[in-house]
């Protein structure tokens, strides 16, 4: 999906990013919750110009991703860092700052828009994606509401209520609580994105 998509249809969708991307000086692109780094691959193969680092919080998968990056040939613009987002192990500056289909499974999800909103440059923007769902509730769901709903209690919620103080998102992350997260993280704006990436929806965040 990330290979296929993300560099190729998705972030060109959105000019302004596109187009930094493409421009001098390189951009630095942070890419958190990057899982096994298919993302951060995907950025640095459409955009010759950037450098990526990812962060993860699983070794694993961090691992898993110096490979990938390395088989890509790219291991010299994409590293990866064994780091919570949403504490103090991230760090630097960078033009942009990525989440895909990640943040509603954090558990402390305005601690890592905080760290994320500190790791920008001035002219810098948060870029969100995470599930297409609906802007309110309502009954009966619809068969994607539901979809998502069951991933939530099967995977989604257990997975973040052994830490005391979670949020509890789950996989239903309305644009409503994205909002009221991003304020909480000191963003002064949110944007919905016209980006036509199916189940999932783009945000960008701006201080």
């Amino acid at each position: 999906m990330f290979l296929n998509l993300l560099g190729k249809q998705w972030l060109p969708d959105i000019a302004d990013v596109d187009l930094r991307l493409r421009s001098e000086p390189p951009a630095r692109v942070a890419d958190l919750a990057c899982g096994t780094g298919w993302s951060s691959i995907a950025m640095a193969q459409a955009y010759p110009l950037i450098s990526v680092d990812g962060f993860d919080l699983d070794a694993d998968a961090i691992r898993a991703a110096q490979a990938n990056a390395e088989e890509a040939g790219l291991a010299g613009r994409v590293t990866f860092f064994v780091a919570d987002a949403s504490g103090p192990g991230v760090s630097g500056r960078y033009d942009l700052v990525t989440i895909f289909e990640a943040l509603h499974d954090m558990s402390r999800p305005v601690d890592a828009l905080r760290v994320a909103r500190g790791l920008l440059r001035e002219s810098g923007c948060v870029i969100v994606a995470d599930e297409r769902v609906e802007e309110e509730f309502t009954a009966p769901a619809s068969a994607e509401e539901q979809y998502h709903y069951s991933w939530s209690v099967v995977a989604c919620l257990p997975a973040v209520m052994g830490d005391e103080d979670t949020a509890a998102t789950g996989a239903v992350l309305r644009p409503a609580t994205l909002r009221r997260y991003a304020q909480q993280a000191g963003f002064g704006d949110l944007e919905t994105l016209p980006v036509n990436a199916g189940m999932l929806r783009f945000y960008r965040l701006t201080p």
